[in-house]
């Protein structure tokens, strides 16, 4: 299986621009989080969904103008982030094992050469399916997954948002644990969902023209992130 032709020539045209191939960027890595500067990002699918005059939208459009206007990515949860890196490679090959589909590693994804909006997939199983795996440090968490056999509402926009940006069909959706005794494993398929890619639609252009706005008070312009990193390389 190849990467489909739209990621890799959106790469390469990042890559020349700005020096840095977003696909080839390990999640976590400094090139990911450059990566990203800025741009509206599946894993925040419910803030950019949330109505123009709530909490979590604002916030989250400063959080974007600031890394735009200083260049620097906020800080994670650097524990519970090396907790999920230390059992990656085991998480992969429980999800290979059990459906005996391959998975071919992804880093960012643009939706387009605009670079305004990205996702970072933690696969690709086939040309129509996308992949997502979450390893909890708190057991509770994968608990309730597996039980309930769902997926929280949060975690739907964001998959489902991953296939408005990536333009696949379906996703699975899987989590890790190994510290359970039995079924550490467990992994759903969501379709996709048109109404919430039509939220996506029409929530994302209205986000930008807001942040752009927010950009212009503040003296920059989107962009500017990535070359001042080329400039300092």
């Amino acid at each position: 299986m190849q990467l489909p032709n739209k990621f890799t020539e959106t790469a390469r045209e990042f890559e020349s621009k700005y020096g840095i191939n977003p696909l080839t960027a390990d999640q976590g890595t400094s090139e990911w989080m450059a990566s990203k500067l800025g741009v509206l990002s599946a894993s925040n699918a419910k803030a950019i969904l949330s109505g123009t005059d709530t909490a979590t939208r604002a916030t989250y459009m400063a959080e974007l103008v600031a890394q735009v206007a200083t260049g620097i990515f906020p800080e994670v949860n650097a524990y519970a982030m090396a907790w999920g890196k230390d059992h990656e490679d085991a998480a992969r090959a429980s999800y290979e094992f059990a459906t005996g589909e391959k998975i071919l590693p992804l880093g960012f994804v643009f939706k387009d050469g605009l670079f305004r909006v990205g996702a970072s997939a933690d696969g690709l199983v086939s040309a129509k399916k996308g992949f997502e795996i979450k390893c909890p440090f708190n057991s509770k968490n994968y608990i309730e997954f597996l039980c309930e056999n769902k997926v929280k509402p949060e975690w739907k926009q964001q998959v489902n948002m991953g296939m408005w940006v990536t333009g696949l069909e379906v996703w699975d959706f899987a989590q890790y644990d190994p510290r359970m005794k039995s079924k550490p494993f467990h992994s759903i398929t969501i379709e996709r969902d048109e109404k919430l890619i039509k939220q996506f639609d029409d929530a994302v252009p209205q986000f930008i023209a807001d942040m752009d706005k927010m950009l212009e008070k503040v003296g920059v312009k989107f962009g500017d992130q990535w070359l001042r990193l080329k400039a300092a390389a």
